[in-house]
């Protein structure tokens, strides 16, 4: 049965790699029918969406959607009809999709998050009640009503997309696990005060909280920063006002990242306060737990659905760097505990959320909310 990853969606993120191969190892044909458009612009500030930015971008989408309707009806329309993807980044590809991918098995749309949390609660850009606020939850709607189903990573997200207005009939959470390059992390000799964060900086993270966490460690840690974004400058400012010595970093290739937290005493995942920041499990915490490494992040239902506080890693409450800087000084303080606690974290992901697992998971999903069942799945490599 063919796969066809369909639109503009954020084709080098982690969610639509770790969905491309779950659905290879779930037994599809796989091919992409894709054009860049959003992932050219890696740091999406509030210029990235005003009003002019915005017109411009609509009229490149225009010709790219034309461009699209053409590859396939070209390359896609003739034959078994397939099962169309799209992927993080594509809301306007889902409503694309729905019209121009005919015929079809179905339609899934993975969103990973929705434009409301992340633009109007998180990092703010719409002001809430706002014109613009207003039609970016008529967006992510229209997306939801067109899809057949909307894999969403968590079940407290599934729970906040039905809340907004999504069919609970049409949300199902599928896990998103980690990329194969950390369940083969390096071994390497660890820095015994490295404190590593990877992101791209934004409110979600709350880089603030581990700037006030770094100022309380003092020179009981080296804290490194890897990663571009909103919230960065900010930080840095409160660093230099604080006197705080972070090693700040760009971003590095994804296939670097491994030997990065190899070295780490500790990896951080989120501490943002808001109510996105309860409800995901972003790929860093997948990521750390993978390769093995202890691991300090914000608590919240969505952690406790992929790993147990105390067993698997520490959880913090949201925003507060006494917590963190205590958690971290903890891990540090008991290096043998730390790696225990690392070592149990990876084996909780190889068990459940392994690649054969998540690919499991996806097929057993489509089987049920869809009836689709594809042949018989590859035997995806294991993690551990």
């Amino acid at each position: 049965m063919r796969a066809v990853f369909f639109g503009t969606y954020d084709r080098p993120h982690s969610a639509n790699r770790l969905l491309r191969a779950a659905c290879s190892d779930a037994g599809f044909a796989v091919s992409e029918l894709h054009e860049p458009l959003w992932e050219e612009t890696r740091e999406k500030g509030a210029r990235y969406f005003s009003p002019g930015s915005l017109a411009s971008l609509g009229r490149r989408y225009l010709a790219i959607a034309r461009r699209l309707a053409e590859r396939w009806r070209a390359t896609v329309a003739a034959g078994e009809p397939p099962i169309v993807f799209v992927g993080f980044g594509g809301q306007l590809d889902a409503l694309l999709a729905a019209k121009v991918c005919r015929p079809r098995r179905a339609l899934v749309f993975a969103p990973l998050v929705s434009l409301t949390e992340t633009l109007v609660e998180d990092r703010a850009v719409f002001p809430a009640g706002g014109v613009r606020a207003r039609l970016a939850t008529a967006l992510d709607r229209a997306t939801w009503r067109r899809s057949d189903l909307v894999l969403i990573d968590t079940a407290a997200h599934a729970d906040y997309l039905v809340a907004l207005g999504a069919d609970r009939t049409r949300v199902a959470p599928w896990h998103l696990g980690a990329e194969p390059e950390f369940w083969s992390a390096p071994s390497l000799p660890v820095e015994p005060r490295r404190v590593l964060f990877v992101g791209r900086c934004v409110p979600l993270h709350g880089l603030g909280t581990i700037v006030e966490a770094a100022a309380r460690l003092g020179e009981r840690a080296s804290f490194v920063v890897i990663g571009r974004g909103p919230e960065r400058a900010a930080a840095e400012a409160r660093a230099r006002a604080l006197g705080v010595a972070i090693e700040w970093r760009d971003e590095v290739p994804l296939a670097a990242l491994p030997a990065e937290l190899a070295r780490a005493a500790v990896v951080l995942g989120i501490f943002g306060a808001g109510r996105k920041a309860a409800m995901v499990v972003p790929n860093k915490v997948y990521q750390a737990a993978a390769a093995g490494r202890p691991l300090v992040t914000r608590d919240g239902p969505a952690l406790r659905e992929v790993l147990v506080p105390g067993e698997h890693c520490v959880a913090c409450p949201p925003d507060d760097p006494e917590a963190l800087a205590a958690a971290v000084a903890g891990l540090l303080h008991d290096a043998p505990a730390a790696t225990r606690m690392g070592a149990a974290a990876r084996a909780r992901l190889a068990r459940d959320f392994a690649p054969a697992c998540l690919a499991e998971a996806l097929a057993a999903t489509l089987a049920t909310r869809l009836g689709i069942r594809p042949a018989e799945p590859s035997r995806a490599r294991a993690g551990g």
